[in-house]
Parts: structure tokens; C-alpha cells; sequence
């Protein structure tokens, strides 16, 4: 569907290859009011755009459209439709554009707005250069190799918001930090033309929320957001532990965001909850000696704690809580950063992965002994998953996991705020301020510090200990909101566990309040009739000595004072999130993850076929990662660029850029060398010539 002046809405992307082999990216931005057309140069493969209205900037997609055919669709050879440019690469003797043909809403609207959208079809369109080059077969089968990347369902992007940074950024939307970029190098020929935003800026990992509110009631949005690093990319048996850019292997920033929108839609309350997950921050790496192998051999390195220092002074920086910025007229020195280590290893004596957990023990005493950690502190949780799920079962293991996060969790807390929609409603605001269009942010409390989940590949031991970690923070988010999980405290709601609750309206007032709104703040505000005075917090408010008490409850108190529904919503995400990281790692699903359904009914019903399906999944591993790992590496590499002198020998890193005539411009009929001058056709114009 081609679209008009007036039919502005999605991004959209036309790829027009015409009779003549010219080739055009006709691009119409959500967030713009015009179209832009980029030629591709058919010797170069390099991108052109000069911005002139009438010849590569027009009102419409129709229009620009109707200029490269003349208005005639027999000129086209092919076009392709799509929702998203997602890089440019030129290989040789042809160039590879990736587009986004589909697109799911996953995160449909942010606090203060922004969409999330993950890659659902993806397509790389191939175009021929008239510049034939001597490529090796084995360099042909690479850029066949990175063709067949898997895309689809495991990239995403928003376009108006920066997302690669906790929710919510205060930098604009294309200075993104670039650890978290996965595209950065096949967006660089949209940057080296002056058209950045025309190419997205995609991120790898998982995106999607819930809403877990009952039909016709207020209840609150649930997202999760999952954002892999690529500092140290690749496979299972080829990206672990540190590298020389102090990144660890398979490292995820993961981010909870909870939110209560409104009818109004003046104010949004917010929260967000940070957590990382990877493998252990030191040099080591493991070996499969062949494809049936029971254990891979784990090695660590002869200097492994390199680049460790490095590793916490970044997460450091990154969690630290500027209390300058919260609170402009505090005068308090910054505090401690704590970066909590929960290493989920088994460490029993004579078990493989012991050698690790006693060098991650090596390595805090080291980094200690240094002097250079500055605020940052970090503590060290050795919490055997496996041995105690076997000796005390899922249920005891939970409660075992809860105990040892209590105190960290409490002293870490989470970010929280308030969306307004009129920036003169911010004149209120106590805390940070970060603007967003017409309105901006208020935060009155941001997250400081950090835990960070491991094993030994940061997959399903992770999966499972961040769930019900980020399971009580998630409770805590909800009452924060006014969102009570309670079972006891939902008036007129059935109290069975699996029913839907009534969100915030089931915070009944006492007797003699009443709930008013007021029109400058956009706040409720509470009055108790009794005693004629009013509050801005609800009269039913949880005292803070009863915060986080869920931490001490068992399994099976926590299961019946908890609203199940949500919680269920939440661990239906986690397990999609953890077969993303899975299959992104190894080429596999996530095993263990029965225990996510831990509060469900049936969850003893299958048991026995995860057991089942653990065993199959280890084989499918063992066997994708001894055949595989390599040639996935590879695509990963060549996909952010990196080792291209390897993978792709013939590719200048820095080609020379030359204008070059169009194809076939001598062989058809040429009314004039230099240009008309009512705006006809030249022999220099990339459009098609009049006969």
C-alpha cells in the first residue's frame, strides 16, 4: 500500500529495483512529515542522498514513488515492502540491505510513550553491483552465512525512545549506549548521509509485557526487558567469561517496569527494577572433547583476573545512584554502589565447576587489595542451585534463594516516578526531571546498585533464580502503585487463588474518606471527613515496617496471601525471555524451567515429561554446540562487524567513495548531455530517462 501526504502512521520502507537495475530506498518515518529517497550507486553500492526537494525529498511515498517510475509500474523489476531498515552492507560484488517485513507490537506504549517493536520477518535484500570482484569460495559462503541469521522474534527497537539505557533515559534517542547496539556498523552508511534515525537502532534480546488487570477494572502493565550485551558476543563454547573488552560472555541487563496508566492519561506512576545476568567476570573458558561428551573440560587462564577491575568499575558507574540528581539540595557525599554476585555453581568437592567458584572468590579478594573500586562494593552470595533442589527440593530452594536476597534487595530497592503529560505539572517535582516532549518525568527514587545472577552459561540456573527474585520485587512494585496482590485485602473479589484481582480500586477508603482529583498536579488526593483534613497518601497505605514482607513467608504462605494471576503472567514472560537467551546461546530452548510454574496447580503433572525434555534438550546442546558453535560465531561477528579481515578478506574497512554513472545510462536514448532546463533528464540523473 503506498501511502499519501496525509495517511502519515508506521514507518514504511519501499525497495525499488527498476528494468535498468537502479536501485531505491524509499523511506516515509513515523516521526517525520516527508519522504526520503536514497539511491544506491550501482558500481559502489554506496548510499545517495542530497536532501532536494523534488529529486530525493518528497511530501508523500506516492509522490516519490511516481517520480522514480515516471508514473509507470512497468518500469519496476521488483518491489519489496517493509515496516523497518535494519542495516546496509556492501559486500563485494553485491550489496545486502536488511529490512523488517513484519513487525509485533510487543511493548505497545511506554509511560510518557514510545513503542517496542520485535523483528517478527525479516528479509536481506540482495542488489548487484556492476563491480565484479575476486571473492574465495570461502568468503562467498560467509556473506551466505550471515544471509541466514537468525532474526526473527530475537531483535527489537523503538523509535522514538532510548532503550538501551534503564527506563527512563534522559539521553535522546540516537545516542544510544553502544554496548547494547547490535546494528552499529550496518547503520553506519544511513550516518555517513546524514539520515542516522532512517536506519533503527536494534537491540538483541527480548522485549514484551502483560497486563495483568481485570476486564473493566484499574489494574497495572508488566514489562520485562532484556537487553544482551555485545561486548563478548557468540555461542556457549566460544563467548565465556571475560575478553579483552572486559565483557563477560552471554551478559544481559534485565529490566522490570510496572506501571498503573490512567484515565486521564495526565499522570502515569511507574517503577523499574534492574538485574544483570552472565557468566563469571574472569578469564575461563570450556572445551568439549567430542560431541558426546558428559562434561566439558573447564580451564582458567594464567592471568584470569584481567579486565575484572575494569568489568565493576563499568557496572559501577552504570547503577551508581546520583543523588545530586534526585535531590538537587542535598548536600551528601555519594554513597556505596553494592553490586550483589549470586553465583548459583555447584561447589561440592569434586565437582567441575568448583574451580570457577573458588577463583570468583580469588577474584573479589583481589580486586579488594587493589584500592581502586571506589564506591562500588560487592558482595558474594554462593548459593549451590542444583545441590539444593535435589536435596530440598523447589519449594525450599525458593524460600533458600528469598532468604539470602532480603537484605540486598531492601538496601538496592528500585526506581520509581511519575509521568506527566504538562511539563507545568513538574513545577511539583522534588526529585530528578528528565523532559520528554510536552511532558517529562518525575523521579522520586532511582535504583542504586545492582545484583547480577550466574552459573556457569547465565542460562537456566539464572532464568529461574532472577524469576523469583524479580518475583518479590515485582510484589513490592504493585503495592508501591496502590496495586495490592493481597488476597486478604481484595473486598468483594473471590478469594480463590487463580481469579483476576481488582487492582488499585480494591484499596478500599475507611469510613468517612473520600478520594478527590486534583486538576494542577494531576494526584488523587485523600479527605477524611472525620477530622476535616486532607493527605496526599491513601489512608490504607502499607507502614514501611510492612514492605518486602513477603520475603519471610514459605512457599506455601506466600502461594496463599498472593493473587496468582499476576504472578503467573510474570513467569509466563520469563520463560519466553529464557528460551530467547537459550537458543541465542546454545541453539536451544531453556531446561529447568518446570520450576517457573511452581504456583500453578498442575505443575506436578509434568514433571516427568521436563525430565524428559531436560535430556533431550542436553543432547540437542551438546550436539549443536560441538557442530555448530563456530559457524554461529562467525555470524555474529560478521553481523556487528568485527574480525572482518578474516571473515570477509576483499571488504575495504574503509572503502573509497567515488560518484559512478548510472547502469546502461549510454545505452538508452539521450535527449541532452547537460541538464534541461525545465527539468528533464540529464545524462548524470539517476531517473529514468525520457526517449
Amino acid at each position: 500500500m503506498v501511502r499519501g501526504k496525509s495517511d502519515r502512521g508506521d514507518t514504511s520502507v519501499v525497495v525499488v529495483v527498476l528494468e535498468t537495475n537502479e536501485v531505491y530506498i524509499v523511506v516515509s518515518l513515523s516521526t517525520a512529515g516527508d519522504t526520503q529517497v536514497i539511491c544506491v550507486d550501482p558500481t559502489t553500492g554506496a548510499l545517495r542522498h542530497q536532501g532536494k526537494q523534488g529529486e530525493d525529498l518528497f511530501d508523500s511515498e506516492a509522490a516519490a514513488l511516481k517520480h522514480i517510475t515516471n508514473g509507470s509500474r512497468f518500469l519496476s523489476k521488483s518491489t519489496t515492502y517493509a515496516k523497518a531498515v535494519l542495516g546496509y552492507a556492501v559486500l563485494g560484488s553485491y550489496a545486502l540491505l536488511l529490512v523488517a517485513t513484519q513487525l509485533s507490537a510487543t511493548v505497545p506504549r511506554l509511560p510518557g510513550g514510545g513503542c517496542i517493536y520485535t523483528v517478527a520477518e525479516s528479509q536481506w535484500v540482495k542488489i548487484q553491483l556492476q563491480n565484479p570482484q575476486p571473492q574465495g569460495s570461502g568468503e562467498l559462503k560467509n556473506i551466505k552465512d550471515l544471509a541466514d541469521l537468525d532474526i526473527d522474534g530475537k531483535y527489537y527497537f523503538c523509535e522514538t525512545r532510548d532503550i538501551t539505557r534503564p527506563f527512563p533515559s534522559r539521553m535522546a534517542i540516537q545516542e544510544p549506549d553502544e554496548e547494547f547496539v547490535w546494528n552499529a556498523w550496518l547503520s553506519r552508511p544511513f550516518k555517513d548521509i546524514g539520515l542516522p534515525g532512517h536506519c533503527v537502532i536494534l537491540l538483541q534480546g527480548f522485549a514484551e509485557c502483560r497486563n495483568f488487570g481485570a476486564t473493566g477494572q484499574q489494574g497495572g502493565l508488566v514489562a520485562l526487558i532484556a537487553r544482551r550485551s555485545r561486548l563478548h558476543p557468540g555461542t556457549r563454547y566460544l563467548a565465556r567469561g571475560l575478553n579483552a573488552c572486559s565483557g563477560t560472555g552471554n551478559e544481559v541487563e534485565c529490566e522490570q517496569i510496572v506501571w498503573a496508566p490512567q484515565k486521564g492519561g495526565q499522570v502515569i506512576p511507574f517503577n523499574s527494577y534492574i538485574w544483570r545476568r552472565g557468566t563469571i567476570p574472569i578469564w575461563w573458558g570450556a572445551e568439549i572433547k567430542n560431541a558426546v561428551s558428559v562434561e566439558a573440560e573447564i580451564y582458567v587462564a594464567d592471568d584470569p583476573y584481567n579486565g575484572t577491575l575494569q568489568y565493576y568499575q563499568r557496572l559501577g558507574r552504570r547503577y551508581g545512584n546520583k543523588s545530586s540528581e534526585v535531590n538537587a539540595t542535598s548536600k551528601k557525599k555519594p554513597g556505596m554502589v553494592p553490586i550483589v554476585c549470586v553465583n548459583l555453581l555447584r561447589y561440592a568437592e569434586g565437582k567441575p565447576e568448583t574451580i570457577l567458584v573458588e577463583h570468583f572468590k580469588e577474584s573479589l579478594k583481589y580486586l579488594k587489595s587493589t584500592g581502586k573500586l571506589g564506591n562500588t562494593w560487592i558482595q558474594l552470595i554462593n548459593y549451590d542451585w542444583h545441590a539444593t533442589v535435589k536435596l530440598k527440593g523447589q519449594q525450599q530452594t525458593v524460600e533458600g534463594l528469598w532468604r539470602h536476597l532480603k537484605a540486598p534487595t531492601m538496601a538496592i530497592g528500585f526506581s520509581e516516578g511519575n509521568y506527566y503529560s504538562v511539563k507545568q505539572q513538574l513545577n511539583e517535582c522534588k526529585g530528578s526531571i528528565i523532559c520528554n516532549g510536552d511532558g517529562g518525568f518525575c523521579m522520586d527514587n532511582i535504583q542504586n546498585g545492582v545484583v547480577r545472577f550466574n552459573c556457569a552459561d547465565s542460562l537456566d540456573r539464572t532464568n529461574a533464580a532472577s524469576y523469583f527474585g524479580a518475583l518479590q520485587v515485582f510484589v513490592e512494585q504493585c503495592s508501591q502503585l496502590g496495586i495490592s496482590l493481597d488476597i486478604d485485602a481484595m473486598f468483594g473479589l473471590s478469594t480463590s487463588r487463580n481469579s483476576e484481582y481488582n487492582g488499585r480500586s480494591a484499596r478500599s477508603l475507611p469510613p468517612g474518606w473520600e478520594e478527590r482529583f486534583d486538576s494542577v498536579t494531576g494526584k488523587s488526593f485523600y479527605i477524611d471527613h472525620n477530622t476535616r483534613t486532607t493527605s496526599w497518601e491513601h489512608p490504607c497505605q502499607e507502614a514501611p515496617h510492612k514492605r518486602w514482607k513477603r520475603f519471610d513467608m514459605t512457599f506455601e504462605q506466600f502461594k496463599s496471601s498472593t493473587m496468582l494471576a499476576p504472578v503467573n503472567h510474570l513467569a509466563e514472560i520469563f520463560l519466553l525471555a529464557g528460551d530467547i537467551h537459550a537458543t541465542l546461546y546454545t541453539g536451544s530452548k531453556a531446561m529447568h524451567s518446570e520450576i517457573l510454574n511452581i504456583f500453578k496447580e498442575e505443575t506436578g503433572k509434568f514433571s516427568k515429561f521436563s525430565a524428559a525434555q531436560n535430556v533431550k534438550i542436553t543432547l540437542q546442546r551438546r550436539f549443536h554446540n560441538y557442530m555448530n558453535d563456530s559457524s554461529r560465531q562467525k555470524q555474529f561477528e560478521m553481523f556487528l562487524g568485527l574480525r572482518l579481515y578474516k571473515h570477509l578478506p576483499s571488504i575495504p574497512i574503509f572503502p573509497l567513495k567515488v560518484l559512478s554513472r548510472p547502469s546502461g545510462c549510454m545505452l538508452k536514448p539521450v535527449p541532452c548531455i547537460t541538464p534541461m532546463a525545465d527539468g528533464g533528464s540529464s545524462l548524470l540523473s539517476f531517473k529514468k530517462k525520457d526517449i
